[in-house]
């Protein structure tokens, strides 16, 4: 009689029903996660796109401003620094924070009359949205750039 019961096909036509409309659920469901994620991903590299340019902008107008200064350290007193939007579209607006920083560095053995300036700009900024995935793509991100500005002094050590 168990033998009977298995061998039966009834209700199987039911059962591959149901099957295949999970595994149809499950494929579209990774399908609209995966274009939400991608979504996501195209817009945060825009930003850090635009973020990156910022930064260069900076850098530009630093050699700009101190192009005839041959002998002498560095002026970062004239540029801007503080927040600036990257996006406003949709929702909500995206806005990052700049900070410029200087180190002037003198390095004798690489050469007795050359010193240098390190200028660093950081940019922060918050990204992704933020009712969805929780920190998963709304982290925290930042952006550094790095420039070296040498000049000739006089005095070894300066």
């Amino acid at each position: 009689m168990f033998y009977k019961i298995i061998k039966s096909e009834k209700g199987f036509g039911l059962i591959q029903v149901l099957a295949a409309l999970i595994i149809v659920t499950v494929a579209i469901a990774g399908l609209f996660i995966s274009i939400y994620v991608a979504k996501h991903k195209a817009i945060e590299n825009y930003h850090y796109r635009v973020v990156l340019l910022k930064a260069m902008e900076k850098l530009e107008e630093l050699k700009y401003q101190n192009m005839y200064n041959k002998n002498s350290t560095v002026d970062i007193s004239q540029l801007e620094t503080g927040s600036f939007k990257i996006d406003d579209q949709g929702d909500e607006t995206i806005e990052g924070l700049i900070n410029l920083s200087k180190n002037s560095l003198t390095d004798l053995q690489v050469a007795n009359y050359v010193d240098y300036d390190i200028i660093t700009i950081k940019i922060k900024w918050e990204d992704g949205p933020k009712e969805y995935f929780g920190t998963l793509l709304n982290r925290e991100k930042e952006l550094i750039l790095r420039e070296d500005y040498f000049y000739r002094t006089d005095v070894v050590g300066r």
